[in-house]
């Protein structure tokens, strides 16, 4: 089995992308088609996936992108209430994760 087919078999997928040098996969994976050159892109056929990511990595990304996806977090929150988000109770947790990610040296992508 293919880490492709783990991923895509899995409950919920959260991926975390932080930091201006990762900006360019955050592009690719949202702002285009789903492609073998950039496997996350694969996260956009997932019933219940999730990115997660900094104002950095937003960087290459068209402001409309942005926009988009911060006007609809508005709408998101205001139908299922935060008490139902599936991250409740880890929320945190996942804060500390992105302050520790944040804190380490980067290093270049192999």
């Amino acid at each position: 089995m293919s880490l492709y087919s783990t991923v895509m078999d899995a409950r919920e997928v959260v991926i975390l992308i932080t930091g201006a040098h990762k900006a360019i996969a955050l592009a690719k994976c949202i702002e285009e088609g789903i492609n073998h050159m950039w496997t996350v892109s694969a996260i956009q056929m997932h019933p219940k996936g999730l990115i997660v990511c900094d104002e950095d990595a937003t960087l290459e990304l068209h402001v409309k992108t942005v926009k988009y996806f911060k006007s609809i977090e508005h709408v998101h929150h205001s139908l299922i209430g935060s008490e139902n988000l599936s991250l409740q109770g880890g929320v945190k947790q996942l804060k500390n994760v992105l302050a520790a990610a944040d804190s380490r040296p980067s290093t270049p992508m192999e």
